[in-house]
């Protein structure tokens, strides 16, 4: 079934992005430190 390999590839890209936002918070916080 097509539907299984969207919900896995929207599974991934959500738990994807939930472990980048805080990253990329931090890099963002390191930058305007230095600005």
């Amino acid at each position: 079934m097509p539907w299984m390999a969207i919900l896995d590839g929207m599974v991934t890209v959500g738990t994807w992005a939930s472990r980048a936002a805080p990253v990329a918070k931090f890099f963002s916080d390191v930058a305007s430190l230095f600005m």
